[in-house]
């Protein structure tokens, strides 16, 4: 499609994912949302499949095809995270009952096909927002894809700290097999890691502002954003942050980012480090780059006041 960017979105939604998807719904005049896939993450398998598939219809989108993917982490068994994201995956929005079905149960041969299927002058960007099962397993059994995909813009791992642990993000923590596998393919990827996420967010009044509304969209990631506020990680915050969106955001306005190149590998080890994204920031980063071995923008600051602007926005304008 002419002056739109060709994009497939992998999630496991969760709050952060749904509002994601919401931000790049709301501006399909700018992406071609050729398909969402799932993969075992914030919930399990069949919980952020049936969030994927309803959110699609909620939003006035249900010509978007959902695939089902990963139920697993490659190596060990899911940790799901619903102290962070509800027991259904969306806070305390519990959305309506759809009929839609799945268009195919294998994300991986599913993404292989959409990536395949464009014409030959254009290319694919992958977004991720989840663990990195199923992106790892299309580099690694599908490698003819690499070709055909323009970037990965990704959010997961931290070029300093950690969520679930000291030293690891969630995502990266979850998988990070699959992860090594996807930052070390050679295809370009835009980190949207915690360094640039935790300032990627919604105050406590905004979000009550999008519960006051008359609208079913905002009242609903009011319901949604809410249950943040309520979790271990936020009842002390003025602000949530909603990390997933980054990777929309970017995609709509890189202006509003800043960031360094870098090389990054994932720590796969079982010690303390396991998941954590080592990220090398050493000086000679424009050389490095120029030879191919710093594939990976890490960005790590974000324009909070346009980042919110726009979401909330994309999200008013659904009740327009």
């Amino acid at each position: 499609m002419e002056n739109k960017k060709n994009i497939l979105i992998d999630c496991d939604p969760g709050i952060d994912d749904a509002v994601a998807i919401a931000l790049a719904i709301a501006h399909r005049d700018q992406l071609n949302i050729c398909g969402i896939t799932s993969v075992a993450g914030n919930q399990t398998q069949e919980r952020v499949t049936g969030n994927a598939l309803k959110l699609t219809v909620f939003l006035g989108a249900e010509e978007i095809p959902v695939a089902m993917g990963a139920k697993t982490p490659l190596l060990r068994e899911i940790v799901p995270a619903g102290d962070i994201h509800g027991k259904g995956g969306l806070g305390y929005c519990e959305l309506p009952a759809v009929e839609k079905t799945l268009a195919s149960d294998n994300a991986v041969c599913f993404l292989r096909e959409k990536i395949m299927a464009l014409p030959a002058e254009e290319k694919m960007t992958l977004v991720p927002t989840g663990p990195l099962t199923n992106i790892g397993l299309l580099l690694k059994v599908f490698p003819e894809v690499k070709e055909r995909i323009d970037q990965i813009v990704l959010m997961g791992g931290a070029a300093v700290g950690g969520n679930v642990t000291a030293t690891a993000e969630f995502n990266i923590w979850e998988d990070p097999e699959a992860a090594q596998m996807v930052y070390t393919s050679g295809i370009p990827i835009v980190m949207c890691g915690l360094d640039v996420t935790m300032a990627c967010g919604l105050n406590r009044e905004q979000v009550a502002a999008l519960g006051r509304s008359n609208g079913r969209v905002q009242k609903a990631y009011s319901e949604m954003l809410n249950f943040y506020f309520d979790s271990p990680a936020y009842r002390n915050s003025d602000r949530v942050s909603i990390h997933d969106a980054a990777t929309i955001m970017y995609l709509l306005h890189p202006e509003y980012f800043s960031g360094q190149w870098m090389s990054a590998m994932v720590d796969c080890s079982e010690g303390v480090n396991r998941g954590m994204t080592i990220c090398d920031s050493r000086a000679n980063q424009e050389e490095a780059y120029e030879t191919g071995e710093k594939n990976v923008l890490v960005l790590q600051q974000v324009d909070q006041e346009n980042f919110q602007r726009v979401l909330l926005e994309a999200l008013t304008q659904f009740d327009a």
